[in-house]
């Protein structure tokens, strides 16, 4: 009975120190952004560039010829990101942005991006979770 005991008492213990993480995690980390984004070494070749897409003139192509960051291969596609995983003004405006829509010049010490939110995923969306869930799934088994 008092190892069972010990074992329970041990159990209660990680689940109070790590029920407030998980919960706390899960409020911040709601959403996922799917970022596309152009690296330039000025604003006025920003400016350009964005003028460029305005005219109608394909983001990727012109990632993939003017960015100096190695995503333009990917024609600038930098995959899902989280909040707390960026530059602090590129993640606000990742995050702030709408779908589709080509922002304004933003400066990082990396030099001016152009950003381009290619999709959302909401944690709370069923879809979105049931393949989180998956994904955790296997990587247990």
């Amino acid at each position: 009975m008092k190892i069972v005991l010990n074992i329970f008492c041990w159990i209660l213990a990680v689940f109070c120190c790590w029920f407030p993480f998980a919960y706390n995690h899960s409020l911040t980390d709601r959403q996922e952004v799917k970022i596309s984004h152009i690296l330039v070494d000025s604003k006025d070749k920003a400016l350009e560039i964005k003028e460029r897409i305005q005219n109608g003139e394909n983001f990727e192509e012109l990632a993939s010829q003017y960015s100096k960051c190695p995503s333009n291969i990917n024609g600038g596609d930098l995959g899902y990101n989280m909040r707390g995983r960026l530059v602090k003004n590129f993640e606000d405006a990742a995050f702030n942005a709408d779908l589709n829509t080509v922002s304004e010049p933003i400066e990082t010490p990396y030099g001016w991006h152009i950003l381009k939110i290619t999709d959302i995923k909401y944690f709370s969306d069923k879809a979105n979770l049931g393949k989180r869930m998956n994904i955790i799934k296997y990587k247990i088994e």
